[in-house]
């Protein structure tokens, strides 16, 4: 015994010497079945129940033997694959469906009934040999469906190497005639062309006005490369103009003044030297 005194207060000293187990289930079932006796019972309710949950029709198909029962569409979509006539659909009724398949998988007469929405199987030996049938099944679709797809994959690959080397016959034909004019067969090679001179363009247009760098053209883009250049120098120049403030126009209009008086005053060194140059010659000549 412990002589704590926490525990000698929870625990009395002569429960804990008496070894006789309290009755404490007869006394439940003694109280339940006081409870069940003060009721009166309802047997109707209890027909009802039997009657909405099924219980009866599983009892008449258990007495008569039948281990397993399914509705049609179940049975047929879940077996359909074993019988050729029901794979990969069925578009007929469903009992017919199922007849077809269980005459396929070679039921005997007594090994299922056909009821209105259901199929009944007698003996469970006869299901688990149709789930063995289906499990073999399984791995030959599974086969099936990857040769069909190695087959699709295999298609596929071939068609795109037909088209590189049609790509490539056609791109070598067209540069054999390239110098000719636009036929069929250098039309493709020729839009090739115009289309990489283009994105190459695009790429290294010129950044600025003084920068005079500009892609060569292919012979049949001469014109247009040069009609691009001129467009695209007049575009910069613009932007250029429209990003130039008031005051940097009041000035630039000062130096063209000055270079204008400049101008005009070389011009006249120029003719003052001359007729300095005039003048001394005829002295000389005198």
């Amino acid at each position: 015994m412990s002589e704590n005194k926490i525990l000698t207060q929870c625990f009395d000293r002569d429960e804990l010497s008496d070894k006789k187990r309290p009755d404490t289930f007869k006394a439940s079932l003694a109280k339940l079945m006081e409870i069940l006796m003060s009721k009166e019972p309802s047997y109707v309710l209890i027909r009802h129940q039997v009657k909405y949950l099924g219980l009866m029709e599983n009892l008449r198909v258990r007495r008569a033997g039948f281990a397993y029962r399914r509705r049609y569409e179940i049975f047929l979509q879940r077996y359909k694959s074993l019988c050729p006539e029901t794979w990969p659909n069925w578009n007929g009724k469903l009992s017919d469906g199922v007849s077809t398949l269980v005459k396929h998988l070679g039921y005997k007469p007594e090994e299922y009934k056909l009821g209105r929405s259901k199929i009944f199987i007698r003996f469970p030996k006869t299901l688990f040999a149709t789930e063995e049938a289906l499990e073999t099944r399984k791995h030959g679709l599974a086969i099936a469906i990857q040769a069909w797809w190695r087959g699709i994959l295999a298609r596929r690959k071939a068609q795109r190497r037909r088209q590189a080397a049609n790509t490539m016959r056609r791109f070598i034909k067209g540069f054999i005639y390239r110098h000719k004019e636009r036929c069929p067969e250098n039309e493709y090679f020729l839009d090739y062309v115009r289309y990489s001179f283009l994105m190459n363009l695009r790429k290294n247009l010129p950044k600025n006005v003084l920068d005079k760098n500009w892609p060569a053209p292919p012979a049949a883009l001469v014109e247009a490369s040069e009609l691009l250049r001129k467009m695209c120098m007049q575009n910069m120049v613009w932007s250029y103009c429209k990003k130039i403030s008031s005051e940097w126009k009041h000035q630039g209009d000062v130096v063209l003044q000055c270079d204008h008086v400049i101008e005009t005053l070389t011009k006249i060194a120029i003719c003052a030297d001359k007729i300095n140059s005039i003048n001394i010659n005829q002295g000389r000549r005198n």
